[in-house]
């Protein structure tokens, strides 16, 4: 077998298939930030299925963008990011892709994409209820549980895409994965600590981490990363696979009560005593 290849593994059968609901902000971020973990759980018969909010964009740094036409620009962009999470879908064979099909955050709110890490979420803005909206028609089934990002490093539409489903998070198991490459910056730890203190004042939730359980190598999840190619280079598909050491080849998540309850029945990850430190 090769170093990049998906292992194979002999994985104990699920009590029940679950519905995991995945909100990933953008076409890569679920793929960053989850690649090993949704391949465990669909290795282990459960359905998974990533939502892609903001999926109308103008933003492709590393691809030849610039040379088409202004007015072919945004379907252009919006074409090739979405033949990259096409490509991602290979390597996770059996999950399901969803598109709601909104506006990022320069697009939306007419902004550089340079300050998008810094600007305050407007609560007007009119993405929230679209991807509530869209969160509604995926989350009626049996057995559903969501996973969402933890908006580690400010991005204001991983924020929205968070705030969005924090309501439905009160009734349903859900989790919170960290977000990369974002999560690898200095600082993050302080995002975090707030956000679970918010969530356990506003919704008496206690947030624990779970690591994921796979079988999957880390050169595996650098090769799903290097896909995004108009998004990344060689230097940031390192980092957003090697984060997966500080968890022994493993991805974290952030769970509440019903989330953990089915992590130990369903066997989706293994839980921290002491939780490994984001960068401070």
């Amino acid at each position: 077998m090769s170093q990049t290849e998906t292992p194979q593994a002999s994985r104990k059968k699920p009590h029940e298939r679950l519905n995991l609901v995945v909100l990933s902000p953008h076409r890569d971020d679920a793929a960053f930030s989850l690649a090993l973990s949704i391949g465990a759980w669909l290795r282990d018969g459960h359905s998974v299925t990533i939502l892609n909010v903001f999926t109308r964009s103008l933003y492709a740094p590393y691809s030849d963008a610039d040379s088409v036409h202004e007015n072919d620009r945004l379907s252009y962009v919006s074409a090739m990011r979405k033949r990259e999470d096409e490509e991602f879908l290979k390597h996770i064979p059996g999950a399901t892709m969803v598109d709601l099909n909104i506006k990022d955050a320069p697009l939306r709110l007419h902004c550089d994409a340079s300050i998008v890490c810094d600007m305050p979420v407007d609560p007007a803005d009119g993405a929230f209820a679209k991807v509530h909206k869209g969160l509604l028609r995926h989350t009626g089934k049996p057995n559903t549980a969501l996973v969402l990002p933890l908006a580690l490093g400010h991005h204001v539409d991983h924020r929205v895409t968070r705030d969005a489903a924090l309501s439905l998070s009160a009734d349903l198991p859900c989790a919170f994965y960290e977000d990369l490459p974002y999560a690898t910056r200095d600082g993050v730890s302080i995002d975090l600590k707030r956000f679970r203190e918010d969530v356990d004042a506003k919704y008496h939730e206690h947030l624990v981490p779970v690591v994921s359980d796979h079988s999957s190598s880390i050169a595996w999840k650098r090769q799903v990363a290097l896909g995004y190619t108009s998004q990344i280079r060689e230097d940031i598909a390192d980092l957003v696979s090697n984060f997966a050491r500080r968890y022994h080849g493993n991805e974290r998540l952030w769970a509440n009560e019903a989330f953990i309850a089915l992590a130990k029945a369903e066997h989706l990850g293994k839980f921290e005593a002491h939780a490994e430190p984001l960068p401070a």
